[in-house]
């Protein structure tokens, strides 16, 4: 048992070193498009590795002594399986190093949705629309940390069919009731990808005229005739027919 503990704590401190060594000779890529694929990686990656490298360890450990010690304070029963203390750590193991890959995943489309942002302000020939490019990147991240949840708790042993229909019930009377909320929303993503207009441009939509100076998820802002700001939900614009007048 005590070569067992001191291999898996010897391996766990090795690899940590080795993964702070390699952060620091590649986790910045220097120039080029590789450069910057490097340099997210490097930034979104080695503090949820460091994290699963000790939770392997401190499981693995943790369970070498229970079996040593023939320790087994309780057991619980869920249908047919019996949890004993041996199972409950090794599903402890896989909800975190769930939760820890999800948490790499959204690091990692912060870090790629930053890299277009500047490609956007330091290359004369990329244009992109950085709004859309932060809206989506939250959108990923907010989707991604609700799969990741899900995965963690099937890793558990929750039965997720009951959770995602009730869950499926409640989201769907909390959408009718926000359905505002919903449009404005989705009205935002169509506009920042369908692009009918931009920042600077002038346009008339029904009833609304003047010049865009923010689209955002939620809304777009217009500055009047009068030197007015008008604050306009984006589903009006999936409504209605789009002018730009310069």
């Amino acid at each position: 048992m005590f070569t067992f503990i001191v291999i898996t704590l010897g391996s766990a401190i090795a690899l940590h070193i080795l993964l702070f060594v390699v952060t620091k000779l590649f986790g910045k890529g220097g120039e080029g498009t590789l450069g910057d694929i490097r340099t997210a990686i490097g930034s979104s990656l080695p503090t949820p590795l460091g994290v699963a490298i000790w939770v392997v360890a401190s499981t693995l450990v943790a369970e070498k002594l229970v079996e040593h010690f023939a320790w087994n304070p309780f057991k619980i029963e869920s249908g047919e399986t019996t949890i004993t203390i041996d199972g409950l750590l090794s599903m402890i193991r896989a909800g975190l190093l769930v939760i820890l890959t999800t948490w790499f995943v959204a690091r990692a489309i912060r870090a790629f949705s930053q890299i277009l942002n500047n490609w956007h302000h330091n290359k004369d020939d990329v244009e992109l629309d950085t709004t859309a490019i932060q809206a989506l990147a939250s959108v990923g991240v907010v989707v991604t940390w609700v799969v990741g949840f899900i995965v963690m708790l099937q890793s558990l042993g929750f039965n997720m069919n009951a959770v995602i229909t009730i869950g499926g019930i409640g989201g769907a009377g909390i959408a009718f009731a926000s359905k505002d909320v919903v449009a404005n929303f989705f009205g935002g993503i169509v506009v920042m990808l369908n692009r009918p207009f931009k920042v600077g441009d002038n346009i008339i939509s029904g009833k609304i005229e003047g010049k865009v100076t923010s689209i955002g998820l939620y809304a777009t802002y217009l500055k009047t005739e009068d030197g007015s700001t008008l604050y306009v939900p984006n589903s009006i614009f999936n409504n209605s027919e789009i002018l730009k007048t310069n």
